[in-house]
């Protein structure tokens, strides 16, 4: 397994995992200590006694969760969600380590146990409930597609006839071309950031995901791709993805949701990610999950 230390700033503890990890901090033990205290046995008293949260994100998702090729610290807005769970549950924002979760590996790190939680761009669909409790969401966005800045054939999905189309393997958006252009070419790759790379290439004509998605991918390439103006959807719902069954981990999650909605914490978390890109003050979702 590969690991890489990350210093001072983010963190979430790993054990002997499969994926990659990020962690923070020196490797010493937390000293920070959370105010509430939970019942005996349940996930959030078992990872106060750990000391840190393990976490499942990207690494390659512009403006979600991204490692800093420079500082090597991990960025975005699921890393700041992460950073909420581990200040409410230790006291200290910076004990998370953070496993590299691609779309295809979400639901097996939760039913593995590998990961606490999965903060990763999680959009929930009707098939994932039956395998991961999702509570929130704490963001939603539109189902859209990017292409080549200079190629101007594709602004909607009927433009996509022929055409072929890049997507991840399991994510919602890949099912929805079948329906939304039913003679496009689906690529299915591991990472948004190699269908990036296939569309630069020429390799692709477009990619679909979220549209805050898109707009990471976007702004890490100036001058090379456009977000076409039709979208696949009208709204995808990220949520924190925990193990099936465990209820009270459920509703506590729910909680620290509604409690950083309410006192600003989400819009600091917005403002330093998405925001940086898209400004402006912006009405959190409503927890319903």
């Amino acid at each position: 397994m590969k690991r890489a230390h990350l210093f001072p700033a983010l963190a979430i503890m790993g054990a002997l995992v499969l994926g990659t990890t990020a962690c923070g901090g020196s490797g010493t033990a937390a000293t920070s200590h959370p105010t509430e205290t939970f019942p005996a046995g349940s996930t959030m008293a078992k990872i106060q006694q750990r000391g840190k949260v393990i976490v499942g994100v990207k690494f390659d998702q512009p403006l979600f969760g991204v490692k800093n090729p420079v500082t090597g610290k991990m960025e975005g807005l699921d890393i700041e969600m992460a950073k909420i769970l581990a200040k409410d549950l230790t006291g200290d924002e910076n004990n998370v380590d953070y496993i590299e979760a691609v779309t295809k590996n979400r639901e097996a790190f939760l039913e593995q146990n590998k990961v606490d939680v999965v903060i990763a761009s999680y959009a929930v669909t009707d098939q994932r409930k039956k395998a991961v409790s999702f509570a929130g969401p704490y963001l939603e966005s539109n189902v859209a597609l990017m292409v080549r800045k200079d190629d101007q054939s594709i602004n909607k999905p009927a433009d996509l006839a022929g055409k072929s189309v890049c997507s991840t393997t399991g994510a919602r958006a890949s099912q929805l071309i079948g329906t939304a252009a039913p003679s496009a070419k689906l690529v299915l790759f591991s990472t948004y950031s190699e269908c990036a790379q296939a569309l630069k290439d020429k390799r692709v004509d477009a990619v679909t995901t979220t549209e805050a998605i898109l707009l990471g991918i976007e702004t890490q390439n100036p001058g090379t791709f456009r977000i076409a103006s039709g979208h696949l959807a009208d709204s995808e719902e990220f949520a924190i993805g925990s193990a099936k069954g465990d209820t009270a981990f459920h509703a506590y999650l729910d909680e620290v949701l509604k409690k950083a909605m309410a006192d600003g914490e989400w819009q600091k978390a917005y403002d330093v990610t998405i925001g940086k890109v898209k400004p402006g003050k912006v009405t959190p979702p409503k927890i319903v999950l």
